[in-house]
């Protein structure tokens, strides 16, 4: 429970987020998420953080607007239901005064409306070679952020001591206390054969990193050769 608000996970592999509001709740979730509401749930488009939030989102390639989901006056509770796109696990993040964690966009599902949220300077590096579209947010708590993972969550959890590598394209979020870089790989033979590409992302410190079991660039690409696969383009005559 969330202050009034109640939630629960529904599913097992193809997961959604339910959200029972009463009146003063707020919660705002990422565009095109929604699956259904009772009709006493206002859903109100929102530039949150103001102007500049919602230009600091479109320069990164994500929707400047936000959705707010609160219950008409006087109505009592009301249900809202969100999914992501792909199939995968729902996933929250409880956060106290003044925690932060760090998401990749695509994982944001969902957040109280007492987090804020703020688009996280990524590197050059990570920019290029962390994989299509990577981009972070930033939130900062009170309150609590839903994600959605594709495939299956894995939590690894750093004691300070061994620092993790992981593929970009396979990073849900990660505690802001860690520190992170962009690394090459061990070799070219790594790169070339063990299907990793160049680059991996390097932790270091103690926290969190979250990782989702798929990778939603890879299965996309295979979904698009196997495609084609079946059905190949026909020879102009």
């Amino acid at each position: 429970m969330i202050d009034s608000m109640q939630y629960e996970i529904l599913g097992e592999n193809m997961q959604a987020l339910k959200l029972t509001l009463s009146e003063g709740d707020v919660v705002y979730a990422d565009a095109g998420k929604l699956v259904s509401k009772h009709a006493n749930v206002k859903m109100v488009p929102r530039m949150k953080g103001g102007l500049l939030g919602a230009i600091e989102r479109k320069m990164v390639g994500v929707s400047a607007f936000v959705t707010d989901f609160s219950i008409e006056p006087g109505s009592g509770q009301g249900v809202v239901t969100l999914a992501g796109i792909m199939p995968g696990k729902v996933f929250p993040i409880e956060l106290k005064e003044g925690e932060e964690f760090i998401a990749e966009d695509k994982s944001f599902l969902a957040a109280t409306d007492s987090v804020a949220f703020s688009i996280e300077p990524v590197n050059i590096g990570a920019a290029l070679f962390g994989g299509a579209g990577f981009i972070l947010q930033r939130f900062k708590g009170p309150g609590t952020v839903f994600l959605h993972v594709t495939g299956s969550v894995v939590v690894h959890t750093l004691d300070g001591t061994t620092p993790l590598e992981v593929d970009p394209r396979h990073i849900a979020g990660f505690d802001a206390g860690l520190t992170y870089k962009i690394t090459f790989v061990d070799n070219i033979k790594s790169a070339m054969f063990a299907g990793v590409g160049l680059f991996l992302a390097k932790f270091e410190g103690k926290g969190r990193v979250l990782t989702h079991t798929v990778s939603r660039y890879k299965l996309s690409n295979e979904i698009y050769l196997e495609g084609l696969a079946l059905n190949p383009p026909k020879k102009q005559q």
